[in-house]
């Protein structure tokens, strides 16, 4: 195998963080490996640029700086670039196919639209099927929940056909073990904060068509015990929020279905955050903290699941990930950590053709594989009956897909 130059946007931040420090069961893929950030890059004892044979770049993405950044890239001379930041991704993307020659990977589409996220993708979507196809295999959202869960989905129409809906669910119940328990959530802060009080409580209806409700999703939940009952048994359930997020777009739109997404956290900051957007109307960024565990543990998990809801029969896919077992990142990091991966093996295991891939168009390469290998991700299958009630037929507590090497995170 050809060693790959690695060029990683927003190696700084908490994700990057865990990225890099997975990166060191891996450096003997990559030749070159540049990290770049808008922040210093600061070597703790999980990480450090020696330990990663890597080199630093500060700088700070903005689409007012095509050029500087294109010769930037032009001067690196990656075969791949990791995007893991929030800096615009249409713009990212714009100067990566221009360069020509490289593959981008990106986690999550990040916008500078005014618009809600769900109009905002649709919108870039459109346009690039108007396009040419790029001469690189390039490959879009990966992660958790985008990637990962798009892949449950897939091999689940697979198995079982196309559902007559999709629900994600998500129940983030990590919180920090010692104090302003509160204030934290263990995503990037400016992005959660766009998706439950920025946005709309968006519902993806299938074929490019959106419901949007306002204000936001903190004004429209729906109660997660249905949802949760059946494969996870908790002495309370929660009410989820009603967002959006990438692979609900792309799901929607290729199967021409509904999809939508119910996701709450800690109890405690939820009141916090609805309570703060009460009193002053919006919620910044210096309301909540990120959480991040390698540097103040975390207790608690993060739970994600998908219902494919059919007539006769309900089928999940689940995974829950437990901070108590991680030092090196949060639950939710180490799930969006599984899915970077994947698409980085993917690109150095399979020889895509030029072009736009979103996860759910890769079930068959080792994407899955890879996915499927490192990620605890449970199936049931239930039957109804006429009235709607479940009745459990099988549950594999760890699915398997795909041919090739196994290859531990």
């Amino acid at each position: 195998m050809i060693k790959k130059n690695l060029l990683v946007l927003g190696s700084a931040g908490a994700l990057g963080h865990s990225v890099l420090f997975y990166l060191k069961n891996h450096r003997e893929y990559f030749d070159r490996v540049v990290l770049l950030d808008k922040s210093k890059f600061k070597n703790d004892k999980l990480e450090t640029l020696h330990e990663l044979r890597a080199e630093f770049i500060q700088y700070n993405i903005t689409s007012d700086h095509k050029n500087e950044f294109l010769e930037l890239i032009k001067k690196v001379a990656p075969d791949i670039i990791l995007d893991v930041s929030d800096a615009p991704t249409e713009f990212v993307a714009e100067v990566v196919f221009e360069y020509e020659k490289a593959s981008y990977i990106c986690c999550a589409f990040c916008t500078e639209s005014f618009a809600p996220l769900g109009e905002a993708l649709n919108d870039w979507i459109d346009r690039q099927k108007k396009k040419s196809k790029p001469q690189m295999p390039h490959i879009f959202f990966t992660g958790m929940n985008p990637g990962s869960v798009n892949i449950w989905a897939a091999l689940g129409v697979k198995k079982f056909g196309v559902p007559e809906e999709i629900i994600e669910f998500e129940y983030d119940t990590s919180r920090f073990m010692k104090h302003h328990k509160e204030k934290m959530v263990t995503w990037c802060v400016p992005e959660f904060i766009v998706e439950l009080v920025t946005d709309p409580a968006e519902v993806i209806l299938g074929n490019h068509k959106i419901q949007s409700m306002y204000p936001n999703g903190l004004y429209y939940q729906e109660d997660l015990q249905p949802l949760f009952a059946p494969i996870l048994k908790l002495e309370s359930y929660p009410k989820g929020c009603v967002v959006t997020h990438e692979e609900c777009i792309t799901l929607g739109n290729r199967w021409n279905i509904p999809m939508k997404f119910l996701y709450t956290v800690n109890q405690d900051t939820m009141q916090y955050i609805k309570r703060t957007y009460e009193q002053k109307g919006k919620v910044d960024d210096t309301d909540l903290v990120l959480a991040k565990n390698f540097d103040e543990p975390l207790i608690g998990s993060d739970n994600v699941a998908i219902r494919l809801e059919y007539k006769n029969k309900a089928v999940y896919y689940y995974n829950s990930a437990t901070n108590e077992n991680l030092k090196e990142c949060s639950a939710t990091d180490l799930q969006v950590t599984v899915g970077v991966y994947a698409a980085l093996m993917t690109l150095l295991y399979e020889n895509l053709k030029g072009g736009i891939y979103y996860t759910e168009d890769l079930t068959d390469t080792f994407f899955a594989k890879f996915l499927t290998d490192n990620m605890m991700i449970q199936e049931f299958i239930f039957e109804k009956d006429h009235s709607g009630e479940l009745t459990l037929k099988s549950h594999n507590p760890h699915i398997s897909h795909g041919e090739g090497p196994f290859i531990k995170l």
